[in-house]
């Protein structure tokens, strides 16, 4: 199962949360987060990975808006 870094804003360098998906999400699909009993709809509108500099090891990234 892949862990994902997610951030909100293309310009952030540090992930909100990283978290692990059953799936990789892909770009136009919605995602839904429960905070404090309140459900959150998450779009995804970028995905791609980054190489971590210290290993090499790359890491899947996702952009996500809230609707």
């Amino acid at each position: 199962m892949p862990y994902v870094d997610v951030f909100a804003d293309e310009d952030d360098e540090e992930p909100l949360f990283a978290t692990e998906f059953d799936f990789l999400p892909h770009k136009g699909e919605f995602l839904a987060l429960e905070i404090d009993a309140e459900l959150l709809h998450l779009e995804v509108v970028e995905v791609w990975h980054r190489q971590d500099e210290d290993d090499g090891a790359f890491h899947a990234c996702i952009r996500i808006e809230t609707n």
